[in-house]
């Protein structure tokens, strides 16, 4: 038995054996075949940048308002923001944070509880739970009204998007009150039309999506399922029809600068990547090289122009020489370094950049 006993433990010691030298060979081979992206040229300097008007930022967990991105600003909501829509007028931003749908703005009071909230992905469920969504809320065009959905958590194949528990809530930020809108709901988000008119989409037992018209009573199909394109004009026959929608950063991933004069260019195959607005050359990012092949440190993501159009905030995580943002002086080409985790709030919205699209899957950015 002690000699069985002694085998299994060389055997065993064996193993762990090969099994560190493995790990040491493949940290050996990564190390010598990894290249970072860099910034070529990398010389950021000093300058104070003020924007044409104020908006919301972050930096960090302190949530700010002003026309520069100063971190001694007044810190109006401290938590980590994952969610996020600026009201039509600018004047307030709603987000989720701290487990709460929350309205921020200048006024007073600072901030209104909308409702606690969470997320339809959340595994495993707590069947049976009433909660209001952290995602798909939607501004009225007046920033008078919110609108978010309830739902339940029950057994479904996937993430229940399209819930049959699905009802939608209206918040009417005068009154601080929350009032059923539309029950069944189930749809993801919507968007307005005029006379409170409420346009979302749901699935059809095959399957497809089909845009669908409250008027405040009762609800009619709009156009055939799937339709890839639905012009404005077509939404009623009894009045013009004004959509209007905001966009959130998931509708698109370059909802920042969508229809903006910011490129990323590459001269040649394999080459670095350089950042240009207007036709006009700015930072330039040399290509890297990992174990899943050819990077560039760029998030475009987070990237986004401050109102005027003359300051461009540049993220650029994960670069050999830098990891953070970067604020670009658009007229005299310098750049200064902003503090850790410096994050823009902006909403493109229906009125504010006319570039959409409606489909039976409901509005969609250019």
């Amino acid at each position: 038995m002690a000699r069985l006993r002694r085998r299994i433990l060389l055997i065993l010691g064996g193993v762990v054996v090969a099994i560190a030298a493995l790990l040491v060979s493949m940290w050996l081979f990564l190390k010598t075949t990894y290249t970072p992206s860099t910034i070529v040229d990398f010389h950021p300097s000093n300058f104070q940048a003020k924007a044409d008007k104020a908006f919301f930022y972050s930096i960090g967990d302190e949530l700010k308002h002003s026309d520069e991105l100063d971190p001694a600003a007044p810190t109006l909501l401290r938590g980590q923001i994952e969610n996020f829509l600026v009201s039509p007028d600018g004047a307030m931003i709603a987000v989720v944070a701290n487990g709460r749908l929350i309205v921020v703005g200048t006024g007073v009071p600072a901030t209104r509880q909308v409702a606690p909230v969470d997320s339809i992905y959340r595994d495993p469920k707590p069947l049976g739970q009433y909660f209001y969504r952290d995602d798909g809320f939607q501004w009225s065009r007046d920033s008078r009204s919110l609108y978010l959905i309830r739902d339940e958590y029950y057994e479904s194949k996937g993430s229940q998007l399209f819930s049959s528990k699905g009802e939608l809530w209206r918040y009417d930020l005068q009154s601080g009150s929350l009032q059923l809108v539309l029950k069944p709901f189930s749809a993801y988000t919507c968007f307005l039309g005029r006379n409170s008119g409420i346009y979302y989409s749901v699935p059809t037992d095959s399957g497809d999506l089909r845009l669908e018209y409250f008027d405040g009573s009762r609800v009619t199909d709009i156009g055939p399922p799937n339709a890839s394109a639905i012009a404005p004009d077509r939404l009623s026959t009894s009045f013009v029809e004004s959509p209007f929608f905001s966009f959130s950063i998931s509708d698109n991933p370059d909802i920042a600068f969508p229809q903006e004069p910011v490129a990323f260019v590459m001269d040649q195959q394999d080459g670095p990547e350089r950042l240009e607005i207007a036709g006009k050359p700015y930072l330039t990012v040399a290509r890297g090289e990992g174990f899943k092949g050819p990077s560039y440190c760029i998030d475009t993501l987070r990237s986004v122009l401050l109102p005027g159009g003359r300051y461009f905030l540049f993220n650029v995580p994960y670069c050999g020489n830098y990891n953070g943002q970067l604020l670009i002086d658009t007229l005299t080409g310098n750049y200064e370094r902003l503090p850790p985790d410096t994050r823009v709030y902006l909403t493109m919205n229906t009125d504010t950049d006319p570039y959409f699209r409606i489909t039976g899957g409901g509005m969609v950015a250019k």
